[in-house]
């Protein structure tokens, strides 16, 4: 299948996944207020690092050896590596459950919100299922969308229905666990539509010393990407844990946008490093560095200039402290859609795991210090510093990397260096004008300003001649009628 078609799949995939929060958060927000949300929230960032240990790292691992084994056509070494690592998955899931209930029982905070918790827990048990490293490989994304699409279309109705009061949090809770076991089970089922497992000869301990590798690289992108609600949580509040994750749900919003590209490319990108066929690597890389910068540097200066809109239409005026944190965070679009992609397709399929865990844990540290003194200082903004800080750092380290295995790749060509000023330019054009447009309220805002941006935006590029701005149009012109 072309990228074309796999991108757009992943495009309504991820406006199916993004719809879904777009829909429901302005409700839920308004509904369970700052403190009440921060529970949800702050159990689920707790339990997110049980859900981790899981799977073990197994559908990043899985995406890098399947596609070798996909490269060369065998098929055998395919099931049988698919069928070692979800055995290995469904041990750890119950190993991780296990611990998750003896940390349960035996803190007391944890305990306090037992039931929330225990809520969540189901998906620990379940994460064994998460076998989306297949499809992927396999390039069937149209299934994943149909699937996606239909689990959330379900869970808003059952969500709209039933939450009516800050009290049904814990309904909430089992509303975002439910859609993700749905998905793995059915996801499992529909393997069998490609073959049925291979339990002969099997060797586990082939994947032992890589996986736990990887597994200690998401485990501490896991702990930096949810040590900020749970210090938060423990040192300040549930209300501010409400308030910060409110602007972490808004540029999440936009962070699968970008990072889609990534997916679509990740079996391309490992194929090519297998045969060495640099000019195809370059290509790919090439491709998905434009599209962040074309797309991502826009992005990021319109939710920082509409952050007073975005806060307010989607979260309501009791978030209104989340405001000057979404600015703060917005940036981080940009760099960690860069660096997960070259660490996840650049650095990993190059068998540098070892550099990937230790840049990680250096990240780890960096963050949690830099929350241990922030965060009683500035509360929420300074677990978004934190955040911001650490993520520009990761980024930077792993491009870094990524210099010194293709040294003649070119990051900051004159396209994208002329994409930031001109994405900076356009800011400041709107900036000057901001407050008339604000006059119109704040939903006509937000349809107005990125219109105008992007008329403004993709003029200037089209002007200075963007290469990849006239190979899209290209393309769009070959399948017009």
């Amino acid at each position: 299948m072309s990228v074309s078609k796999n991108y757009l799949y992943n495009v309504l995939l991820i406006i199916s996944n993004t719809l879904f929060p777009i829909i429901t958060f302005p409700y839920i927000s308004r509904v369970l207020m700052p403190e009440y949300l921060g529970k949800v929230y702050f159990v689920q960032g707790v339990v997110a690092y049980f859900v981790i240990i899981s799977v073990l790292g197994a559908p990043n691992y899985g995406i890098k050896e399947l596609s070798k084994a996909k490269s060369i056509g065998d098929w055998e070494e395919f099931k049988k590596i698919f069928t070692e690592l979800f055995l290995m998955t469904t041990l750890s899931s119950f190993g991780s459950l296990l611990i998750l209930l003896v940390t349960i029982k035996l803190y007391g905070k944890f305990s306090a919100e037992k039931l929330i918790f225990y809520i969540f827990s189901a998906q620990v048990l379940f994460e064994c299922f998460h076998i989306n490293h297949f499809f992927i490989v396999m390039e069937n994304h149209k299934r994943r969308l149909i699937r996606s699409f239909l689990i959330r279309f379900l869970s808003l109705g059952f969500l709209f229905y039933f939450i009516k009061t800050p009290k049904d949090y814990y309904l909430y809770a089992l509303l975002l666990v439910i859609p993700e076991i749905l998905a793995r089970i059915i996801d499992v089922f529909s393997v069998r539509k490609y073959f049925n497992f291979n339990f002969k000869e099997l060797n586990f301990k082939r994947h032992i010393k890589n996986m736990w590798i990887i597994f200690l690289y998401i485990f501490t992108i896991g702990i930096y990407g949810s040590i900020d609600t749970t210090m938060l949580g423990i040192m300040i509040g549930d209300t501010e844990v409400g308030l910060y994750t409110a602007a972490v749900k808004m540029y999440k919003m936009v962070l699968p946008v970008i990072l889609t590209l990534g997916t679509v490319l990740s079996p391309r990108i490992i194929g090519a490093i297998k045969r060495k066929e640099k000019s195809n690597i370059y290509k790919n890389i090439d491709m998905f560095m434009d599209y962040s910068f074309i797309v991502g540097v826009p992005a990021t200066l319109l939710m920082m200039l509409l952050a007073r809109e975005f806060t307010i239409l989607f979260s309501g005026e009791g978030f209104i402290g989340s405001i000057n944190t979404m600015i703060i965070m917005s940036p981080c679009l940009v760099f960690l859609a860069i660096g997960s992609f070259v660490g996840g397709q650049v650095m990993l399929p190059n068998d540098m795991e070892k550099r990937i865990l230790t840049i990680s844990i250096f990240g780890v540290f960096l963050n949690i210090g830099l929350n241990y003194f922030l965060i009683p200082i500035y509360f929420r903004n300074g677990a978004a510093i934190a955040t911001l800080v650490t993520e520009v750092f990761i980024a930077l380290v792993k491009i870094k990397q990524m210099k010194n295995i293709y040294t003649e790749y070119k990051l900051l060509t004159k396209d994208r260096i002329l994409t930031i000023l001109i994405g900076a330019l356009v800011s400041i054009l709107i900036y000057m004008k901001i407050e008339v447009f604000r006059e119109f309220g704040n939903l006509l805002t937000l349809l107005i300003v990125p219109i105008i941006y992007g008329v403004l935006y993709f003029g200037f590029l089209i002007l200075f001649q963007n290469k990849r701005v006239f190979m899209w149009i290209d393309f769009i012109k070959k399948r017009l009628p």
